[in-house]
């Protein structure tokens, strides 16, 4: 099929179209910045794409740390004692502690709870401890212990007060009763709310007053 001298001529107009468009946008896209130099501005072009690239190429490595730390957040939780609040914690802490002493041959004597504190380093955890008293044993103690130690929730020691003798007639070291301990356990708690600000206060002030 032949083209046409008319043909030719549309093809020839068209084609010097595109290229004045390409010229055009090739023109306006590399058009550098105030005080900016066209090779300059290629070089930030190329950090930029560098950075990005970086970015992307480090997507993974950020996925698994988030993943990391989520799964050690999940442990420590886990650790935890199950109660929401420091009342029903120390409850359960005190109830621990007599299944360990029954399990050892320990009795204890009395129980006292103390006032919790806030775990400087977090916003949510909470130490609840409680003070007991008691009648043991060194065997006894050393198997109470134990079981505080492999306890699947974390607990702690944070005080003991022991005294011994040594018998003569027996050749061994006795325990003078009753001993005190203190031990710990944690909970967390929902972080404080931030306090609102005046303005903020203002506001739902007269958006309740428009409501009445």
């Amino acid at each position: 099929m032949k083209v046409s001298a008319r043909e030719k001529k549309i093809l020839c107009v068209g084609a010097v179209i595109a290229v004045a468009i390409m010229i055009y946008y090739a023109a306006t896209t590399f058009i550098p910045a105030d005080g900016e130099s066209l090779a300059e501005k290629v070089v930030t072009q190329e950090n930029l794409l560098r950075r990005q690239k970086e970015l992307i190429e480090r997507e993974d490595l950020y996925k698994t740390r988030i993943e990391e730390a989520e799964n050690d957040i999940e442990r420590i939780q886990a650790r935890l004692l199950s109660a929401n609040n420091a009342s029903s914690a120390s409850t359960e802490l005190q109830r621990i502690l007599s299944d360990f002493a029954e399990k050892s041959g320990a009795v204890i004597m009395q129980r006292t709870p103390l006032p919790e504190r806030k775990v400087v380093e977090s916003d949510s955890l909470v130490k609840v401890s409680v003070r007991v008293q008691l009648n043991t044993s060194l065997d006894d103690l050393v198997e109470f212990m134990i079981h505080l130690r492999n306890y699947d929730k974390f607990l702690r020691i944070e005080e003991m007060g022991i005294q011994t003798n040594i018998s003569q007639q027996q050749r061994q070291m006795v325990i003078r009763t009753p001993l005190s301990m203190v031990v710990s356990g944690y909970i967390s708690i929902p972080p404080p709310e931030p306090a609102a600000k005046s303005g903020e206060n203002q506001v739902q002030a007269t958006a309740a007053r428009g409501v009445r």
